[in-house]
């Protein structure tokens, strides 16, 4: 593995100014409480995340994401390291951007501010404008529409840059959207960020627990350390077992678990679902295949039903910024409603609102072992063309 010699020519002070002084106020809500279990239940393990992009060919931001991150997690863990691609660099589909490894409480909330610098640059090199208080307000106005009473939260603070964040989330939430992720955005119409748990505090408790267990784990730390004001909602599809972790989250609360949060990725087939055989790759009606499926919140909610759980709500996420897939999704629930006459979910979260080069993050190692969230796993990571920064 060629790790090069730190580079510091990009790390000066071009930033300083506009940096923000209280990240966190700008921060998804869940990478916040995954801080507080994590250091709760004492849990210093040290993790490699990879940062990746779908789209586009050229990159751009490393120096800003670099700036901040040297800023914040260099300062706050002197051990931690970061290997960026060069600005201008070409790159591939899910080719790593940035590498980032330190202590995995210090690194979670920093995941919004870089990822969204990330974002910003790289559409603005691919020629994507920043989005307008009109262009959100007009596709969230839609979206709620469409959704009817089934309500919204705004999701997408990693997606943009942070200084639209407030501008985002107004306009979000002035068209009806009814909650949003950072406690900035929440602020413009007097509430609180909402969010409970990424796949990033999953991943780290099955490097104690195993996989098998670690989400029922990452449920009951939660509802030890977190305030019993904040709903019990539970991420399920960390590791492809969907309904497993719903039941088995569901029975480790004992009547206490509010809703299960679907959010499985591309590259997987929910837990007992069916491959799409069609000719287009992915369904067109999005009921079978891999992602978030119609199939695939039938077959839980009918699980839960069954268990005993029926009690347990179902929350979507992953694509419903996308109007076709919210108006499937919602014909569904009314099919749904009038045969059993309950709702097949609950609610959705939302945050590619408008176009835009959104970048990932995933650990894919913990305390040396590699482990990640199922179909995100990394064989090996190529640093040849990579700066090593920190």
């Amino acid at each position: 593995m060629n790790q090069e010699k730190p580079n510091k020519t990009i790390l000066t002070d071009p930033y300083q100014t506009i940096m923000p002084k209280n990240y966190q106020a700008y921060v998804d809500k869940y990478f916040l409480r995954t801080k507080e279990v994590l250091e709760k239940e004492e849990l210093d393990q040290i993790v490699k995340l990879k940062v990746f992009a779908r789209k586009g060919n050229t990159f751009a931001g490393g120096e800003e994401a670099s700036y901040f991150l040297q800023q914040t997690l260099k300062k706050e863990d002197p051990d931690s390291h970061l290997w960026v691609l060069p600005e201008g660099a070409k790159y591939s589909p899910k080719e790593p951007l940035m590498i980032i490894e330190g202590k995995a409480a210090q690194i979670v909330e920093k995941e919004t501010i870089y990822l969204g610098i990330l974002s910003g640059a790289l559409s603005k090199k691919h020629g994507i404008k920043p989005p307008t208080y009109e262009d959100v307000y007009e596709r969230a106005k839609e979206l709620v529409s469409i959704m009817k009473d089934i309500p919204i939260t705004y999701f997408g603070a990693r997606h943009y840059h942070w200084s639209l964040d407030e501008m985002i989330s107004r306009a979000a939430l002035d068209a009806g959207f009814k909650s949003a992720s950072s406690d900035n955005g929440a602020a413009t119409h007097g509430m609180k960020g909402v969010g409970t748990m990424p796949h990033f505090l999953i991943v780290c408790m099955a490097s104690k627990y195993g996989m098998e267990n670690a989400t029922a784990e990452a449920t009951k730390a939660f509802d030890k350390h977190i305030s019993q004001e904040v709903p019990r909602v539970v991420l399920i599809d960390t590791f492809n077992r969907e309904i497993s972790d719903s039941i088995a989250s569901a029975e480790a609360l004992q009547g206490r678990l509010n809703s299960v949060r679907i959010d499985t990725c591309g590259e997987n087939i929910g837990e007992g679902g069916t491959a799409y055989t069609g000719n287009n790759g992915k369904d067109p009606d999005y009921k079978t295949g891999t992602g978030v499926t119609i199939e695939l919140a039938q077959n839980l909610r009918e699980a839960l039903d069954k268990a005993g759980h029926d009690y347990v709500n179902i929350f979507l996420s992953s694509g419903f910024g996308e109007p076709r897939k919210a108006e499937a999704f919602v014909r569904a629930n009314d099919e749904w409603k009038q045969k059993h006459k309950n709702k097949l979910f609950s609610g959705v979260g939302i945050g590619e609102i408008t176009p835009a080069i959104f970048t990932t993050a995933d650990i894919f190692e913990v305390d040396g072992m590699k482990l990640s969230k199922v179909g995100r796993e990394v064989e090996e990571v190529d640093y040849s063309k990579l700066k090593n920064i920190f």
